[in-house]
């Protein structure tokens, strides 16, 4: 942005001097070929004279008089020719004028710019991302923002402008505000998704975090006009969250997954949600499970040892397809963890690929802890534990509770494991170094 106004400053600056200079510029003693001195011109016509007088043309008084008559009009000129020389500076009037200029003409061109230009894309987010020395004061931001709705008021119907409007109030933290910009956006723009995504988050934040009422309303219109836009599926899936309807969270996430870069940050921290909201589903389904299990393994003629039978055949296929064994922190971790610091354990492919095939979360506390990575801990549908033969296995206690590795994070790593391994031994012996994003 300071490069902009230094550009502004420099075209301004210019464009003054254009002006300014004819104005100021004195006038040059005098202009044409320079006529003969009239020194030499006076001497010779002394001289004539002289001539007339010895040839008895002039007598001693007419000589007398044109001597004089000359010698006033040599006088005469002489006063004459250092006239230019004070024409020389600039005219009173011209000097007033080049002030007036030079005090309006930078004036006038930045209220024309206030009015008829964008000043707010001066300072968005993707302008000063990696330049924070370059960002405008909270002074001028709002001030910026203001001018912006100043000009909206004349121009209601500037559907970009209110998005633009909507966006700054929302930087500013003032979500009410940003609620009704974006209002007036979305009924000038009613099928844009994205826009109505956006709408529904601010107006969660303007009612304490709550996804349900307005702001879920504004997430179903806007899966009504694109199901698979990425915001509203995240929104729809904490809305279910919020209502208790863990499946549903699980299925809007898993819908967004699907079409995120598997190695974007976005990617990893919904996986990692996912796996938490698995993992309560299938402990709060565990009970059931267990009483139902008998049921269906009794029946005509299937003895005492047909439940064992069917029990032991179904282990031994799930057994197939899980990595299981027994996380521990080392003794050369390079810090002693928080009890409430974040511990993930998770399976990747042996390809180097940084999307997990599954993942479990816990708490620094659960060490040492069993583990069971199974299918049912993937991330995405098509990437799957069993449908590898080995994997690389990695544990990490997390002080954020990020995804994605932070500096200080502490790690450990085994692999290749193949699938089906049920006594792995993970120990926790490393820290992520600074400037580390692995």
């Amino acid at each position: 942005m300071s490069l902009f106004w230094v550009l502004c400053a420099c075209i301004v600056g210019v464009a003054v001097l254009c002006l300014l200079v004819p104005l100021l510029r004195r006038t040059p003693p005098g202009t044409g070929v320079q006529p003969v001195s009239r020194t030499a011109v006076y001497r010779a016509q002394v001289d004539e004279l002289g001539r007339d007088f010895d040839a008895g043309a002039l007598d001693p008084a007419q000589r007398a008089q044109e001597l004089d008559h000359l010698g006033r009009r040599l006088l005469d000129d002489a006063a004459h020719a250092t006239a230019p020389q004070a024409a020389s500076a600039a005219p009173p009037r011209a000097t007033l004028l080049a002030s007036v200029l030079l005090a309006l003409l930078p004036s006038a061109a930045i209220v024309l710019y206030l009015q008829l230009g964008n000043p707010m894309v001066l300072w968005q987010d993707d302008d000063h991302a990696d330049a924070p020395q370059h960002l405008a004061s909270g002074a001028q931001v709002e001030a910026m923002v203001t001018q912006l709705a100043q000009r909206l008021r004349a121009q209601p119907d500037d559907a970009e402008g209110w998005e633009l409007l909507a966006r700054s109030y929302t930087v500013l933290e003032r979500p009410a505000d940003a609620s009704a910009a974006y209002a007036r956006a979305v009924a000038l723009q009613p099928g844009d998704a994205r826009l109505r995504a956006d709408y529904a988050d601010v107006l969660a934040s303007a009612d304490g975090g709550s996804l349900q009422g307005p702001a879920r309303a504004q997430i179903e219109a806007a899966l009504a006009l694109d199901p698979r836009q990425p915001k509203a599926l995240a929104l729809a899936g904490s809305a279910a969250l919020q209502r208790g309807d863990k499946l549903e969270a699980i299925a809007r996430w898993e819908q967004l997954v699907a079409q995120l870069p598997p190695d974007s940050q976005t990617a990893q921290r919904i996986a990692a949600d996912l796996a938490l909201v698995r993992a309560e589903v299938r402990a709060g389904d565990a009970p059931a499970t267990k009483a139902a299990a008998p049921a269906t393994a009794t029946g005509p003629g299937s003895g005492a040892t047909g439940p064992d039978r069917t029990a032991a055949d179904t282990t031994a296929a799930l057994s197939a397809s899980q990595v299981a064994g027994r996380v521990t922190l080392g003794g050369v971790a390079g810090r002693k963890p928080g009890p409430d610091e974040v511990l993930f354990v998770y399976a990747r492919p042996i390809d180097g690929s940084r999307m997990p095939l599954a993942v479990l979360r816990r708490k620094a506390s659960d060490l040492p802890l069993d583990f069971t990575l199974d299918d049912s801990l993937a991330m995405r549908p098509g990437l799957r534990l069993s449908g590898h033969a080995q994997v690389m296995l990695q544990a990490r206690i997390s002080a954020s509770g990020q995804a994605m590795p932070q500096p200080g994070d502490l790690v450990g790593s085994a692999g290749p494991v193949a699938v089906g391994s049920r006594q792995v031994q993970l120990v926790i012996d490393g820290e992520v170094p600074p400037d580390d994003r692995r």
